[in-house]
């Protein structure tokens, strides 16, 4: 087996393991929410019921005292009417608690995952950075390679390989001197760094074409740093969940080229019939059951068949999941699209 088939499966094998990862931490984050639901509305209705039980034990007396038309015993029925309402909703009102915490935590877990990938893309880098530093055969492209480094010197700061990649810059600057070693540590690593940095800027304005030297992408995927959905692009519309969830989600695809078009609850009916108008030109059409009324969900599914067009029933209140579904949809899109060009 090649190194570089040996890099591929590393890194393929790192990606699963934080996908598994992702995805097991997922399921404890629902069943954490489950729970805290339970918990909630168990608390609730704790408090509440024997309130409710007292009032009520109240107002039988004042029905057999015969004071029905009494002032207090009809603010009594005002209040007891109020906690019935509370209990009725302590669900809802648990649920919306336990899903801002559950947001909260997928937002940890998204920004661990690309913390871990831009750990993996900077070991990958300076592995790139120490080839083509060793691959230069002259003093002047030696020194040219400074100018690369340089423009990734935080990346190798935040692995603590900077250090490293600019010793073995001065090594090789030194293997091609015909004047001795003229390269040494001046002050910190970095300030050598710049002042042979310096050194090459001064090389390339004597000549009319500088050597520029550059590294490959051998060890990385891409050039690029690793960001999450930034490569998606497409219409997508989704239907259902709630305000927090598509705020958030949104946030996430920010950077990307997707044109996100979402219709909840809380919209009204009369924007969601907007937006199935959009239906028949869109390529993902999500239908997220978390919180969704019935009604919404089944003019969606109506116009997704009137339209004759596929839908996805993901049945979330978190960001996760939806946000694989998109990912995952308009990968399989694109795919398409390359071998139907192809």
């Amino acid at each position: 087996m090649h190194i570089s088939e040996l890099d591929e499966l590393e890194a393929s094998v790192s990606d699963l393991l934080t996908m598994a990862k992702v995805e097991l931490e997922q399921n404890r984050l629902q069943l954490q929410r489950d729970r805290q639901i339970q918990d909630a509305v168990a608390q609730i209705e704790a408090r509440l019921k024997p309130l409710l039980a007292k009032i009520e034990q109240v107002l039988q007396e004042f029905s057999q005292n015969g004071q029905d038309n009494s002032e207090t015993k009809q603010r009594l029925e005002k209040k007891a009417a109020d906690i019935r309402q509370e209990i009725a909703e302590a669900p809802v009102l648990a649920a919306q608690i336990a899903d801002r915490q559950l947001i909260l935590s997928e937002e940890r877990l998204l920004d661990e995952r690309i913390t871990e990938q831009t750990a993996q893309w900077r070991s990958e880098l300076k592995a790139d950075l120490l080839e083509m530093i060793e691959e230069q055969r002259d003093f002047f492209s030696a020194t040219d390679a400074s100018i690369a480094v340089r423009g990734y010197a935080n990346d190798l700061k935040a692995i603590s390989s900077l250090d490293e990649v600019v010793e073995a810059l001065i090594n090789q600057i030194n293997s091609h001197s015909e004047e001795g070693p003229v390269a040494r540590l001046r002050g910190s690593h970095e300030q050598t760094l710049t002042f042979i940095y310096n050194k090459a800027l001064e090389n390339r304005s004597r000549v009319d074409r500088a050597p520029d030297v550059q590294p490959t992408t051998r060890h990385r995927k891409s050039e690029k740093r690793p960001a999450l959905y930034t490569d998606l692009g497409g219409k997508v519309l989704v239907f259902g969940g709630h305000d927090r969830l598509q705020t958030a989600v949104k946030n996430r695809l920010r950077d990307s080229a997707i044109n996100l078009m979402w219709y909840t609850e809380q919209d009204g009916l009369q924007l969601a019939a907007q937006g199935e108008s959009q239906i028949a030109g869109g390529d993902l059409i999500i239908i997220v059951t978390g919180y969704a009324s019935h009604s919404l969900t089944e003019r969606a599914i109506e116009a997704c068949r009137r339209a004759n067009k596929t839908y996805e029933i993901v049945n979330t209140t978190g960001m996760t999941r939806l946000l694989e579904v998109i990912e995952s949809g308009l990968k399989a899109k694109q795919l398409a699209r390359h071998w139907k060009q192809g």
